[in-house]
């Protein structure tokens, strides 16, 4: 048992001290130079060590070379000149020794003290910025006595991660980068060694700007409006060139905007002093409401020239289909973006995603990118906020047009929802009532919306889909009691948990009763009856109590043709019967008689006495009343015989009034004598008919 408890614990030893070593790590071999200025060198040696070797108060470092060592401090050590041979071989190398004495020692360097020289970075000369890019620089090998041995240059744009050197033997004394980008930072570093010795440090960063050329390539343009509804209050936003398409830089760009009405504006803004021009690091937008403007062009110019034109039409997008066609997802920097093509089926040129920002105004917290067909899906990388709403709309593109294809809201971290803004009763009945209310506002978004819940009482809620986002939604709940109170809530849910309810109070109607119905139809058709009574009873009696109650009298005109129309008052139906061709010019109209006491009449013309009015006034009067907007006191009933008619009138207007010198009210509006007896004749012979 004890030798298997010895052998256990030895293990446990060896394997704690192979931990150790592997731990330790053997040092990496020193790096040793010597030193120059401008005009000498160094007589001193100096090793340096990796510093990934980070020392520790429980090692000691030492460099060794020959029969000699240095303690290291701060990585380096130094090797004194009376402690080694100028050109001549020389060996160094590092040991570690920890508090046990276990010594670690790295490899051993062997180099020739006159091939350690390291003279300083040369100092590069910038030239004068022409199509090509070609830089000098000096060294200080002359100085020291040496030749120039060879140099290396390297050089990126400022927007390359990397450095590029040419793959070249070395150069001596200048460089040339031929074929640069346009108006470009570059930049530069050169190192250099004298004779066979080792190569100096790289120099300081040096940027050269390359030469301006006319830009190429058009603008990005698209529009930036309100976020809901669609919405033709827009302003025209485009991206910046990149330095590879500006090539120089932009002065300022040319818009033309062409009008509904026919009419062409041109406009000229500059990048630096223009007041309606707003740009951000990547984007400018014209600060001015694109109403009543069909469609814009605008290019950008440098001092050397122009980008070709850029065309938007501007409308508002038709919007293709509400089915959710979309799906979105989102983190704090990728906004990824993904749609179904099915109800696509017009022949588009591309699709464009947009995004923005709830409560961001015009010109902020907006992007876009182009994407091929081919494409359903793409990533976005932004810096998105919590809490925040972000419009997501996919865009198809044809030849002269733009469509709205699908669109939804996501939130990178999602809150409550916000209180649904209004909710009413639209209509409702007996049994059944229908709900409109306002989705919530994108500005007041805390999060995504999925759906809504509906509901009333304990058990009746409805989860009803919130897409799409635009416009009013109407809901109808069935099934209800008569007559009866009912409070219904609304409250938007996602996933965070439902939002504050807003609420509605109605009472359903009560059944219609059949019993007031017909008492309702009764009383409506009471009066109709008596009217028909009435009318019954003024032909029979030839006196009607509802006539009575009117102090007019019939227009004078009609007693000057009642002789012409007794045929058809013993018969008022008889015109039914008359040929069509006839019926087109009747000879007379209906009228009816009634007896008014003569009292009645005596007392009238006892106030009408003075008026003296003749009949020229009476018929100026008639004629004004004709004219204006006022009532006409009587009508004129004109016949085809009218001129035969005339003629009577005037005829019994003369024996009427042979007896009178005033002819007033009797005469003008008075049945005549004539027409008096004509009447009673006229009533016996019906009342003759009748007794037959």
């Amino acid at each position: 048992m004890a030798t298997v408890v010895s052998a256990w614990f030895l293990s446990i030893l060896m394997t704690g001290c192979a931990v150790s070593v592997k731990g330790l790590v053997s040092p990496s071999p020193p790096k040793c130079h010597i030193p120059c200025g401008e005009s000498s060198c160094s007589p001193h040696i100096i090793c340096t060590l990796d510093s990934k070797h980070v020392p520790n108060n429980s090692l000691t470092y030492t460099l060794h070379w020959e029969d000699h060592k240095e303690e290291v401090t701060d990585h380096r050590a130094i090797i004194q000149r009376d402690f080694f041979t100028s050109h001549s071989e020389l060996q160094v190398w590092v040991q570690i020794q920890d508090q046990d004495g276990t010594v670690f020692k790295s490899e051993t360097v062997s180099f020739n003290t006159a091939d350690i020289i390291k003279p300083l970075p040369p100092k590069i000369e910038i030239s004068a910025p022409q199509e090509d890019i070609e830089i000098h620089w000096e060294h200080s090998c002359d100085q020291l006595m040496l030749n120039l041995g060879h140099c290396t240059v390297r050089h990126k744009t400022e927007a390359e991660p990397a450095w590029t050197q040419p793959d070249e033997g070395g150069v001596s004394g200048s460089y040339t980068l031929y074929k640069p980008e346009p108006s470009t930072n570059y930049l530069f570093q050169v190192r250099c060694a004298c004779g066979s010795s080792m190569m100096s440090d790289w120099s300081k960063v040096h940027a050269i700007r390359s030469a301006e050329t006319a830009p190429v390539g058009k603008l990005d343009i698209w529009r930036n409006c309100d976020m809901l509804p669609l919405s033709s209050d827009c302003v025209l936003i485009w991206k910046k060139l990149p330095m590879s398409e500006a090539r120089g830089h932009i002065l300022g760009y040319n818009l033309t905007l062409y009008c509904n009405n026919g009419t062409t504006v041109t406009l000229n803004e500059s990048a630096a002093e223009s007041v309606s021009l707003i740009c951000t690091e990547v984007q400018c937008y014209h600060n001015s409401s694109l109403k009543g403007v069909k469609s814009v062009s605008i290019n950008a110019y440098n001092a050397l020239g122009m980008t070709p034109s850029s065309h938007l039409t501007i409308q508002t997008p038709v919007r293709i289909t509400d089915q959710r066609a979309i799906d979105l997802k989102m983190n704090e920097n990728n906004l990824t973006v993904s749609w179904n093509t099915t109800w696509i089926t017009d022949n588009i040129s591309e699709f464009v995603v947009q995004y923005k920002e709830a409560r961001s105004p015009l010109g902020k917290g907006f992007d876009w990118v182009r994407v091929n067909t081919s494409l359903t899906k793409i990533t976005i990388k932004g810096q998105f906020k919590n809490y925040t709403a972000y419009l997501v709309s996919v865009f198809i593109v044809l030849d002269c047009m733009v469509k709205l294809y699908c669109e939804d809201i996501v939130h990178f971290v999602q809150g409550i929802p916000a209180k649904v803004p209004m909710f009413k009763v639209l209509t409702y009945g007996t049994t059944h009532v229908t709900l409109l209310w306002e989705p919530v506002l994108l500005s007041k978004h805390n999060d995504v919306t999925p759906y809504y819940q509906i509901g009333y009482g304990k058990d009746n809620v409805y989860n009803l889909s919130a897409y799409p986002q635009i416009g009013n939604r109407t809901f109808t709940l069935t099934n209800l009691t008569e007559d009866h109170e009912y409070v219904v809530w609304i409250k938007a849910v996602n996933q965070a948990g439902p939002g504050p309810n807003a609420t509605v109070l109605f009472k359903t109607r009560a059944t219609e009763n059949i019993g007031t119905a017909v008492l309702l139809f009764i009383g409506l058709l009471f009066p109709l009856v008596l009217l028909l009574v009435c009318v019954l009873s003024c032909r029979k009696n030839k006196t009607c109590p509802i006539a009575s109650l009117y102090e007019k009298v019939p227009d004078p005109h009609n007693s000057k043709i009642i002789g012409e129309i007794q045929f058809q008052i013993n018969d008022s139906l008889a015109w039914l019967c008359i040929p069509a061709t006839e019926q087109q010019l009747p000879k007379i109209s209906i009228i009816e008689i009634v007896n008014i006491p003569q009292c009645a009449f005596n007392s009238k013309m006892d106030k009408e006495m003075n008026s003296d009015v003749g009949d020229n006034t009476v018929e100026e009067e008639h004629k004004k009343t004709q004219c204006g907007s006022g009532k006409q006191e009587y009508s004129k009933m004109i016949d085809s015989d009218e001129d035969k008619y005339e003629e009577e009138a005037e005829t019994d207007t003369y024996s009427s009034s042979s007896g009178e010198e005033h002819t007033g009210y009797e005469q003008h509006f008075m049945p005549t004598e004539q027409d008096i007896k004509e009447i009673e004749e006229w009533e016996r012979t019906e009342k003759s008919w009748d007794e037959e």
